[in-house]
């Protein structure tokens, strides 16, 4: 019997449950995947690539639009520009606060995804000034409502 054939089957690397608890205390305490570090990097850059695609295409589509519609073309691009902000923004955020856990021991990145702005741990809202904090609520409330008056805007009026 080689080592292979291992009586239970375990790769090399996995040593079972640490101090024989029958799972991983840790794993209770981890967020869902969703709200992992990974995932907020992966989702923000594929929203800002989108959001800046539709941006490209509301620039060469302008001549045209601008004659059909001036009002509904400015809407949109207005609401592209603050998304993009946003979503540029957001980014900025993340990096800076996964090179930040970086440059401390254990010289890497949590688990767990970043939290901006940090309206609901007390320990983290001191680093975010008054201004800071209320520029990033304003910029939140200016796309939610350029989204809200583009959509508005642009769907069928039934009636």
């Amino acid at each position: 019997m080689g080592p292979s054939h291992s009586p239970r089957n375990l790769s090399p690397a996995d040593f079972g449950p640490p101090s024989g608890y029958p799972t991983n205390p840790y794993l209770t305490y981890r967020p869902i995947f969703a709200r992992s570090l990974p995932i907020q990097v992966l989702v923000t850059g594929i929203t800002l690539t989108l959001v800046s695609v539709l941006l490209i295409q509301l620039l060469f589509s302008a001549p045209s639009h601008i004659r059909i519609a001036r009002t509904n073309f400015f809407l949109q691009v207005s609401a592209a520009l603050a998304v993009l902000a946003w979503e540029i923004a957001s980014l900025t955020l993340i990096l800076n606060a996964s090179w930040e856990q970086s440059e401390n021991w254990p010289f890497m990145l949590d688990y767990v995804a970043i939290d901006f702005p940090p309206l609901n741990d007390p320990r983290t809202r001191g680093t975010w000034s008054t201004g800071g904090l209320a520029a990033w609520l304003f910029l939140n409330a200016i796309v939610s409502a350029l989204t809200q008056v583009c959509h508005l805007a642009t769907s069928p009026h039934n009636g």
